[in-house]
């Protein structure tokens, strides 16, 4: 870490008139990311239209570029069209070709050839009845949501006139001031996700119903009457770390349990409820998967080849029935939730599912472009999410280098009521993020939320880095400065202009909102969104 002062001169030279002067007083741990920031505080040319070149031997100052050893003078040159261009077009050559090649194709077809002539082989002969008896009970869930009277507590429970107008100032932002229905109800959906996000947690264990400390599960016990009778077979019991009482815990299926009193214990509300999970655990907990249905009001459809790309290796797992049958089981299942619709119903159904099965038929043969929001699974023990992330303070003079990183998970676990405090972290702290299984990521946005009390402890300015080696070398994918947190709990979204796959994320806040007299540094929540690979 060196502090520089630069001069940065604009204009003059060639096109007449007189160089203006800018002295820039700069961090070089900050990388130039930060730099161009600082410039273009001065200069209003935004960063990704700088040229900056060192004027003692007029190289150009790029991410290579050792920050400390070059001299003071630069000179500031805006990008010309032609350089624009060619930028352009690389990108443009970087985002083409989506299809594999035809080798490969051809490759991954006799694979799956392979597998369908393998799976004769090693089905259950009993014509479709336990894939049926596994798939259907899931109907009955899903019409529940049907309900006039679970709909209208729904509706009391949701603010629907605040997401309605938080959906049309989301619009409006695009520049969208007439939108169509189908794009309002595109936008209010985004806002009730994340509505939702915010008010419902998941319940690992639930805390005493004696005394509200800790528990731990002693095993299962049997649903009563009352219990059943919203959807709760599955009981556990919990006995207390401190006063030995026994705390019951029922998991609700049915939505009108959830959205009374019970809601936040009960973990969240089936907003799957039209795409159901068969004979896997979701897709971000990395395990594999044999069967994903998709069941709505008007029928069930296999859309598994949407969540994989090694759709062979799936066919090989997949051995309750043949493929043939389990079409015919959804087509059959499908077909008996349709029998009352008018004609025109049926069509419109028809149509749409003619247009997934096109979809769907050439989703295993794409480099899919599917985003994800990080880190995905928001749930579970503290054991597995501490496996992900690390975080430390700077060190200073008194400060504890490593800290227990339990409480740093709060960052990365969607609830809104908890938050990451790092006591000496108002002149600088950070927190990686690693992607597991050898996975990596190409970011296109986050977002930070600012905590739930002192405004002062908000981040200001921060720099965000990726490494593609796990966290031993470290590259600069973004940089802000001067930001502002309007009120608490305020979420701001930030996009990612530099392209870069990394298994490892590094946020190092350099600065809060006022750190004098306030050692204490503090986020509600950070969430990624990218492209895994």
């Amino acid at each position: 870490m060196v502090a520089r002062r630069f001069v940065v001169r604009q204009g003059g030279g060639g096109g007449g008139g007189e160089a203006e002067e800018h002295e820039v007083e700069y961090d070089t741990e900050h990388g130039l990311d930060i730099l161009r920031l600082q410039i273009f505080s001065l200069t209003s040319v935004p960063p990704e239209l700088q040229k900056i070149v060192v004027e003692a031997d007029g190289s150009v100052v790029d991410d290579g570029t050792d920050l400390e050893a070059i001299s003071e003078g630069l000179r500031l040159v805006a990008i010309t069209g032609e350089e624009e261009e060619a930028e352009a077009a690389a990108a443009a050559e970087a985002a083409r070709a989506q299809e594999k090649s035809d080798e490969e194709l051809a490759r991954m077809i006799q694979a799956e050839e392979e597998a369908l002539l393998l799976q004769q082989y090693s089905i259950r002969n009993d014509g479709g009845e336990e894939f049926r008896e596994r798939v259907e009970p899931y109907m009955h869930q899903v019409l529940m949501y049907e309900d006039p009277m679970r709909q209208e507590a729904a509706r009391k429970t949701v603010p629907m006139d605040e997401l309605q107008e938080k959906a049309l100032v989301s619009l409006a932002k695009e520049g969208n001031f007439s939108p169509s229905k189908d794009e309002e109800d595109h936008a209010f959906l985004l806002q009730l996700l994340f509505w939702f996000k915010q008010s419902f947690r998941w319940v690992n264990a639930p805390p005493c119903d004696s005394c509200g400390r800790e528990t731990f599960n002693v095993g299962m016990g049997t649903a009563l009457p009352s219990e059943i009778k919203f959807g709760a077979n599955r009981v556990e019991i919990y006995r207390c770390n401190y006063c030995s009482s026994t705390t019951r815990f029922p998991r609700y299926n049915d939505p009108y349990k959830k959205l009374g009193k019970d809601a936040v214990e009960n973990g969240p509300i089936a907003l799957h409820s039209t795409v159901e999970v068969l004979d896997m655990k979701l897709v971000w907990w990395n395990k594999k998967l044999d069967y994903v249905i998709a069941i709505s009001k008007d029928g069930v459809r296999d859309v598994t080849k949407r969540y994989t790309r090694k759709w062979h290796e799936v066919l090989s797992r997949r051995i309750i029935t043949s493929e043939d049958t389990v079409s015919a089981i959804l087509s059959s299942i499908t077909g008996k939730y349709r029998s009352g619709l008018s004609i025109d119903g049926l069509t419109a159904l028809e149509n749409r599912d003619k247009k997934e099965s096109e979809e769907l038929s050439k989703a295993a043969y794409l480099e899919v472009d599917t985003s994800i929001s990080l880190p995905g699974r928001q749930s579970g023990s503290v054991e597995w999410r501490k496996a992900r992330v690390m975080r430390f303070a700077q060190k200073v003079p008194n400060s504890q280098e490593a800290i227990d990183s339990v409480q740093a998970t709060a960052a990365f676990d969607g609830i809104r009521s908890s938050k990451w405090e790092e006591p000496d972290g108002a002149k600088g702290c950070w927190i990686i993020y690693r992607m597991l299984d050898g996975q990596t990521c190409e970011l296109d946005s986050y977002d930070l939320m600012s905590a739930n009390d002192v405004p002062e402890r908000d981040p200001m300015d921060w720099v965000l880095e990726g490494s593609t080696d796990g966290g031993s070398t470290w590259n600069t994918i973004d940089a802000r400065s001067s930001v502002i947190f309007d009120s608490r709990f305020y979420r701001k979204i930030f996009t990612v202009d530099k392209r870069y796959k990394a298994n490892a994320f590094r946020f190092r806040f350099l600065r809060v909102r006022e750190s004098n007299g306030n050692p204490r540094f503090q986020i509600g929540s950070i969430d990624l969104y990218g492209k895994s690979t």
